[in-house]
């Protein structure tokens, strides 16, 4: 194994134990805060099932499922629905709920960059996992990968943090020059705090490396999880030149899961949609 490849075995490892660390507490968080958001994000994914396929979708592709928020819903909506995460905590959580639901959702750990499916979905799902591949060559990697994945005429409906975005968030070139950023989230019986530092920004390359520290305040104490990711601040023009490197064709961008473009847009979230002839 080369450097560069032994980088980035470290980088993912070091992803993956951060996130089976935190798994249980975020699906907490997230189950309590989201439902009016997923809703919002799965009525958007159906607008663009029926606007941007040429067929009806039936197979959906969901590429670093999580805990199943997405798939499991659409699971829920009629579809057939498999769905894949680097994690196995989290493919975990979303096999519990699934059992515990009833529900027949194929969930399986695996890599993002290594997906091993040929013309299987009508559909596929990268939400918010582009901008934490270790590489370029793993973003290009991972949409070839859902290319090939992909009926002639399905979809992939993938977003990214919009770098540009002029309001506070924790992933925008705000945040980058301050520093900084922190959040805090209240559920009933737990307190969710995040503080995320920059340590290093590349402007030129669009990297930089995040400091993660979680408080995570429960009855039976704090718990504290820390992580330093390397983080790409993807922009509009990065994902459109990677799409279409990809094989994709009729690319859309769209504001925050809106699906009317506003005249002018200041989103924090850009939406994409790209077809496969």
């Amino acid at each position: 194994m080369d450097r560069s490849e032994e980088a980035r075995e470290t980088a993912l490892e070091a992803s993956r134990a951060h996130y089976a660390h935190l798994a249980y507490y975020r699906d907490r968080v997230l189950a309590e805060r989201s439902a009016a958001e997923t809703k919002r994000q799965l009525d958007f994914i159906e607008f663009a099932f029926r606007t941007h396929a040429t067929h009806e979708v039936r197979d959906v592709l969901d590429v670093a499922c999580g805990n199943g928020r997405h798939i499991l819903a659409l699971a829920r909506r009629g579809f057939r629905c498999t769905g894949l995460d680097y994690t196995p905590e989290q493919v975990q959580i979303a096999q519990a709920r699934a059992k515990g639901e009833g529900m027949s959702v194929r969930l399986l750990q695996g890599e993002a960059t290594r997906l091993n499916y040929e013309s299987e979905f009508d559909a596929a799902l990268a939400i918010l996992i582009l901008f934490l591949l270790p590489n370029d060559d793993d973003v290009l990697g991972c949409l070839r990968k859902i290319h090939r994945a992909l009926r002639p005429g399905g979809i992939v409906v993938c977003n990214i943090a919009n770098p540009f975005y002029d309001g506070e968030n924790w992933f925008s070139l705000r945040s980058v020059h301050h520093g900084h950023w922190s959040g805090d989230v209240r559920v009933p019986g737990m307190r969710y705090t995040s503080i995320d530092r920059v340590q290093d920004f590349d402007p030129l390359r669009g990297v930089a490396w995040w400091q993660e520290t979680r408080f995570v305040q429960t009855k039976d104490g704090v718990h504290i999880f820390r992580d330093r990711e390397r983080l790409r601040l993807l922009t509009y023009w990065d994902i459109l030149h990677y799409l279409r490197l990809a094989g994709f064709k009729e690319i859309k961008c769209y504001p925050d899961w809106k699906t009317k473009v506003p005249k002018k847009p200041k989103a924090e979230m850009l939406v994409f949609v790209a077809r496969k002839d």
